[in-house]
C-alpha cells in the first residue's frame, strides 16, 4: 500500500460521494485519478478487479438501472483494488444497502425517500475504502 494510492483513492471516493449526494453525477476526472493511482500498484489483479467490478454495474446500466457514471467508477475502484478486494468490497456494499433499505422501511422518517431512486457512489465510499486497507 502506497500513501500516495491511499490518498488519491480514499479522497477520490469520498468527494465523489458527496458530489453524488449532490449531484447525482459522477465527476469523470475522479474516475480519471482513482484510475491513475492503480497504476502504481498494477498487476494481473488489477485488470481482473476492474472487469469483475464493472460488469455488474454495465449490466444494471445496460437495463437503465443506474447510470454510467457508477460504472466507471466501478472499474476505477476495481483496477486499484484487484480481484480479492473487490470481492471483499462487494460484500460490504451488500451489508450496507441491506441495512440501508431496512432502515428505510422501518423509519418513518425514511420511509419517504425509499421509493426514490438512491445515489450509489456513498456505499462504494463505505464498502471499498474499508477493502482497501484489509
Amino acid at each position: 500500500m502506497h500513501w500516495a494510492q491511499a490518498l488519491v483513492f480514499c479522497g477520490g471516493l469520498i468527494y465523489a460521494a458527496v458530489d453524488d449526494l449532490r449531484s447525482r453525477t459522477v465527476n469523470d476526472i475522479v474516475c480519471i485519478a482513482i484510475a491513475l493511482a492503480g497504476l502504481i500498484t498494477i498487476g494481473p489483479a488489477s485488470l481482473l478487479g476492474a472487469l469483475l467490478a464493472a460488469l455488474p454495474f454495465y449490466l444494471c446500466a445496460g437495463f437503465g438501472l443506474m447510470g454510467g457514471g457508477d460504472v466507471r467508477l466501478a472499474a476505477a475502484v476495481g483496477f486499484v483494488l484487484g480481484f480479492d478486494r473487490v470481492i471483499m468490497g462487494f460484500s460490504i456494499m451488500a451489508i450496507a444497502l441491506l441495512l440501508a433499505s431496512f432502515a428505510m422501511r422501518v423509519i418513518p422518517a425514511l420511509r419517504k425517500g425509499a421509493s426514490a431512486k438512491q445515489p450509489l457512489v456513498p456505499y462504494f465510499a463505505v464498502a471499498f475504502i474499508p477493502a482497501y486497507f484489509i
